[in-house]
């Protein structure tokens, strides 16, 4: 073909006259991040993206685009109507605003960025403590304090609300507005009075002046329309869920109780879920699971929540915050240096070690952790708490431990829970590989507990002439009164735990009869102090009703049950008797009190009665006796199972087995009913009038002890 052809003149022709098909290269209008990421960039200066990374926003020579973004016109159209006066947007504007969540800002529908930005605080958000500077971590963890969350503008609300018509649970916690929860300013400080009087002196969490400027603090920011810090509202929040279950028991029903209760502990979830606490742990934060976690163990949460107020979870956070190194070189440096408030690194110190103690306590309780702890002191540095009232710490004007202060019983048990540690460490090798614990080293840890106990305070003693010395104290404090019971239980309970290999023993073989003595004294012990407990009736007598009393109560009836067993014939077994039965009228009225150790006890009902018919010998063998029809019950009939049992409790023991009813009538009357107990007292009674035909094995008894003792509650 020719150079002049049609075809060749009319491609120069167009060739010239015409611009060329391919688009010159656009100008870049997304930011240098949003294009490295590949990522929708909205153009601000600086972006959305970059905002929520928080990282430096460049759009190198080209500069941002300039016609704004949908969110910005809505946001300003919203601000303004044409007459001056703020308006609420429309529905459509709602549908493009952006809004802030714990996971970074968020567009209401499908938005790539959302997506994006969710999936990497899905894959890395878990990684930010270890992989970010200190500052960076501050500035995070600030960064939600101060985010505009769905609670602004928000009022609060009032507690009967929360206590009859709250129905925050059924709602997604992530955008809950938190502050319309809130019961009135006066409302709050008479729940928080509340705690302060009947509950904070169990672990002493917080520092009662400090908590109550926050609570003015937050509701002068709800007045002002600030931002509430989220680790403070779910601080109130757990004040506020332990104050209703225990203050609602004496005035409702239990189940109110409960149910504000799970309302007020879901709220404080809710908040630390919005902090996004997991991510950028804070010190009210822990707070707030530590009162949920300790106070009301039993509580049945939301499973979007309930993860924040396991021990686990707890001591996880509070190696995230640090808590176990406040005292190492690096530490005590930084604060030479840049100084401290002294109050908070006490009120530190003090919530490392409650997470320390609980763990050690525990671990010398059965259930899945016996004889394991995850806490080492071999890993952490830190002094002990001071022996302080809570106005001396900043001048440090620390008490003799024979002062009483309000930080005493926290030493007291602390102490208790080293010795429980030293327990697990010195029995664990040999429980664990399956031999017996020596007899030696089971008396060496007896002189251990014992030496231990010897250096309690007077105070703390409550025997007969202690009561009387500190007669004065008790009446002007009773928080110590009751503090002396709780730690007596403690070393009863533990004392009489670790003679339990050889209590059985003890009744036969004269080798081992110094463990049965020491037990039948323990448990003895433990329902003397009950019995104070209840008598006396102190403002505080609710708490004589914790699930944690209870059991040591419970174990301590079963401990002079079996003795009766193997001492039928005794002498005093008329008035052993009537001790046991008097265990089962104290164990009933905590049952009418308290739905966790009415639970807790059905439970353990459970296990005692099928370890009785199995230890039973058959009515054939006794000579001169008749064969007693025998009924198939089902023993949820008998001892309801619910999903709300303690979860330290074993629900795998509430089976259906059989059962001697007396007689047939009884067991149609009992199958026939509604609610399928029987009165605590005539089971016992029945136990004890067949004492002298239960088989004496061993084993079978030693197991019923183990199991019994799957309540790992702390005391």
């Amino acid at each position: 073909m020719s150079s002049g052809s049609p075809a060749m003149k009319r491609k120069s022709s167009l060739s010239s006259d015409t611009p060329s098909k391919r688009a010159p290269r656009q100008i870049p209008v997304s930011c240098e991040s949003c294009r490295k990421k590949k990522l929708k960039c909205d153009r601000a200066q600086p972006c959305s993206s970059c905002s929520t990374r928080r990282i430096p926003c460049s759009y190198g020579d080209y500069g941002p685009f300039t016609g704004g973004t949908a969110t910005e016109n809505v946001a300003q159209a919203a601000q303004t109507s044409p007459s001056g006066v703020a308006t609420a947007p429309s529905r459509h504007q709602q549908r493009v605003m952006t809004y802030q969540t714990p996971e970074g800002y968020h567009r209401i529908g499908d938005d790539p960025l959302a997506t994006a930005v969710r999936l990497e605080n899905i894959m890395m958000a878990h990684r930010v403590p270890t992989a970010v500077s200190a500052s960076v971590r501050s500035q995070l963890s600030q960064s939600h304090v101060s985010s505009p969350i769905s609670q602004q503008g928000s009022t609060p609300g009032s507690l009967s609300t929360l206590i009859h018509g709250c129905s925050a649970s059924s709602q997604n916690p992530t955008n809950l507005p938190l502050v319309s929860y809130l019961p009135s300013r006066s409302e709050m400080l008479d729940l928080f009075d509340y705690y302060c009087t009947h509950l904070d002196y169990q672990y002493h969490l917080i520092i009662p002046s400090r908590t109550r400027q926050d609570i003015y603090k937050v509701y002068a920011n709800i007045l002002n329309g600030e931002i509430c810090d989220l680790g403070i509202l779910a601080l109130l929040f757990g004040i506020t869920s332990a104050t209703l279950f225990f203050r609602l028991l004496s005035t409702t029903t239990t189940e109110i109780a409960e149910s504000a209760s799970r309302e007020a502990a879901f709220l404080a979830g809710a908040a630390l879920m919005q902090g996004n606490y997991m991510t950028c742990p804070t010190v009210p934060g822990l707070q707030a699971t530590l009162i949920i976690g300790h106070h009301i163990p039993g509580l049945t949460l939301d499973p979007s929540v309930c993860a924040y107020f396991v021990p686990g979870t707890m001591a996880s956070q509070g190696k995230s915050l640090k808590l176990h190194i406040i005292d190492c070189p690096r530490s005590a440096e930084e604060r030479r240096i840049n100084g401290c408030d002294a109050t908070e690194l006490e009120l530190k110190r003090r919530l490392w070690w409650d997470l320390a103690s609980y763990e050690w306590l525990l671990g010398f309780l059965s259930g899945p952790q016996e004889f394991t702890y995850s806490i080492s002191p071999q890993q952490m540095n830190l002094r002990l708490p001071l022996n302080i009232e809570d106005d001396d710490i900043e001048t440090g004007d620390e008490k003799p431990l024979s002062t009483p202060t309000c930080m005493s019983y926290t030493l007291a048990r602390l102490q208790l829970a080293h010795i429980c540690r030293e327990i697990v460490d010195r029995t664990a090798p040999e429980y664990l590989q399956g031999y017996e614990v020596s007899y030696d080293r089971v008396l060496e840890l007896d002189r251990m507990l014992n030496e231990k106990y010897a250096e309690l305070p007077d105070f703390f003693r409550f025997d007969q002439s202690s009561r009387r010395k500190y007669a004065n104290l008790y009446r002007e404090r009773p928080q110590i009164a009751w503090q002396s019971a709780f730690i007596q239980q403690g070393y009863q309970a533990r004392l009489c735990r670790l003679h339990r290999w050889h209590f059985i023993r003890g009744a036969k073989d004269p080798r081992y009869s110094y463990s049965h003595v020491v037990s039948l004294q323990s448990a003895r012990k433990v329902l003397e102090l009950k019995r104070i407990m209840d008598e006396e009736e102190p403002i505080l007598a609710i708490n004589s009703s914790f699930w944690a009393v209870m059991h040591h109560v419970f174990m301590s009836a079963v401990t002079l049950l079996i003795n009766i067993c193997f001492n039928w014939d005794d002498i005093l077994a008329e008035k052993q008797k009537e001790e046991v039965l008097e265990a089962c009228r104290m164990l009933s009225r905590a049952q009418q009190v308290s739905s966790i150790a009415r639970e807790g006890i059905n439970a353990m009902m459970g296990t005692l009665r099928k370890h009785w018919i199995q230890q039973k010998r058959p009515m054939s063998d006794v000579p001169g006796s008749q064969p007693e029809p025998t009924f198939h019950v089902d023993l949820q009939q008998l001892t309801p199972a619910s999903s709300n049992v303690e979860p330290n409790s074993n629900a795998q023991f509430m089976q259906p087995a059989e059962y001697h009813v007396p007689s047939s009538q009884d067991a149609l009357n009992l199958q026939n009913s509604g609610s399928g107990e029987l009165p605590l007292e005539d089971i016992f009674s029945e136990m004890l009038d067949d004492s002298g035909n239960v088989e004496l094995d061993s084993t079978g008894w030693m197991e019923l002890l183990s199991e019994l003792t799957h309540s790992t509650v702390p005391y």
